[in-house]
């Protein structure tokens, strides 16, 4: 069996990798203490914080197809560097924000350039590298930008710790100056596509939701990207609210899950060189499934380390369905895309974590609230269907899509 292309052997991999880790390492100065940073940098009340990231949030959810149409456009790596552009400028500008208005705006130029980033960086990636060099590509990012997250919490914590309320406004600052540093890699990366030829107007957006196995594989994904948010949005509540576990108990999931993440991806890539893409991501989803039992069963437990350890073995399976999936998925969507239309597929396909975004607080919410085993029950009976779907998927999505070629 033929070895996948080494990055080193992908013009402009390297400097691209090396922006996206320092672009994780400013994210990750902020992004686990959210609406604290928020209001301590700008002194607004909790409750106006919130509210205007809501209202900055839903903002967001349009910049998704928007940047698709401008990838298909212009380029890939022109788009990315305006997402860059638009966090560092938002960063820098937290600090001045001293009413809801100003919140509102800084922190919707802060989401275009999030959501934005997701279909840009998926589409440079697919114009630098392709078959199972792209799958190695994107393993090799998804550890990067883990092991810096991981990096800039800590970080986080040093600032906060030395220079107290100053810490705030000193992350938001080098928060925007790694954004600038990780404009400048992909300056470095190189032009490695010039802009798509042009199309008619007819067919865009209509063209991509015309594809009907691909929008069978973004409804299928939706359900992979709700289970993602089990970690970050459902496990908090469930685990102290619902369970009564120490809150230091979170603070070890989320690390172990980071720190496991970023060990795992290449190896696990490497695992599953020989499979379908498909097969993979159901393999993944079976994972995620049993996950979901754990996390029920562990209520079942006596409380105390009976308990702590049932979460622990539950977010180690979890972390495990996580790696499965989640280089597949990636692979699989821009394989699917024409060239010319990239942008959009992978738009539409990123699009489902802004939904999971929105849908995802106030719904594992409403269903812990009622009744705790529903949420585990509605996740693993909607990954259960996906899993289906994407197995019936394999011998309708083009052949290069389903099996990278030379893996």
């Amino acid at each position: 069996m033929p070895t996948a292309p080494t990055t080193t052997r992908v013009p402009g991999a390297r400097p691209f990798l090396a922006g996206m880790f320092v672009d994780a390492l400013g994210n990750g100065l902020y992004v686990p203490l959210t609406l604290l940073f928020i209001r301590e940098v700008t002194g607004l009340p909790m409750t106006t914080v919130g509210l205007g990231v809501t209202m900055a949030a839903l903002v967001g959810l349009a910049a998704n197809p928007v940047a698709g149409a401008l990838i298909d456009r212009f380029d890939a790596r022109g788009v990315l560097i305006g997402t860059y552009v638009l966090r560092a400028l938002g960063f820098a500008a937290y600090p001045l924000v001293d009413g809801f208005a100003a919140l509102v705006a800084v922190a919707a130029v802060v989401a275009v350039g999030d959501r934005a980033y997701y279909p840009a960086s998926g589409s440079y990636l697919s114009v630098l590298a392709h078959g199972a060099a792209r799958d190695r590509l994107y393993a090799l990012m998804a550890t990067a930008r883990n092991v810096a997250f991981g990096l800039g919490g800590l970080l986080s914590a040093g600032a906060m710790s030395l220079a107290g309320a100053t810490g705030f406004v000193l992350i938001a600052l080098v928060n925007a100056a790694s954004f600038v540093v990780a404009t400048g890699c992909l300056v470095l990366s190189g032009r490695h596509a010039g802009a798509p030829p042009a199309e008619p107007r007819r067919e865009g957006y209509r063209r991509v939701l015309a594809d009907r196995p691909f929008v069978g594989l973004v409804a299928a994904e939706q359900a992979f990207t709700l289970a993602h948010m089990i970690l970050p949005v459902a496990l908090p509540v469930y685990a102290v609210a619902v369970l009564g576990a120490p809150a230091w108990l979170l603070g070890v999931l989320y690390t172990l899950n980071t720190v496991l993440v970023a060990a795992g991806q290449l190896p696990v890539r490497r695992w599953q060189r020989g499979a379908r893409r498909t097969h993979a991501m159901a393999l993944g989803g079976a994972v995620l499934i049993v996950a979901c039992g754990l996390y029920g069963v562990a209520a079942l437990l006596p409380p105390g380390p009976p308990r702590v350890w049932g979460l622990v073995a539950a977010t180690l399976v979890f972390t495990l369905g996580e790696l499965l999936h989640t280089t597949p998925s990636w692979a699989i969507a821009a394989a699917t895309a024409p060239a010319a239309l990239r942008g959009r597929y992978l738009a539409i396909h990123q699009q489902t974590w802004a939904v999971a975004a929105v849908v995802a607080p106030a719904g594992f919410s409403a269903l812990l609230g009622t009744a705790p085993p529903l949420l585990w029950t509605t996740l693993g009976v909607s990954l259960g269907c996906a899993c289906l779907a994407v197995l019936r998927l394999s011998r309708r999505l083009p052949a290069e899509a389903v099996a990278a070629p030379g893996a």
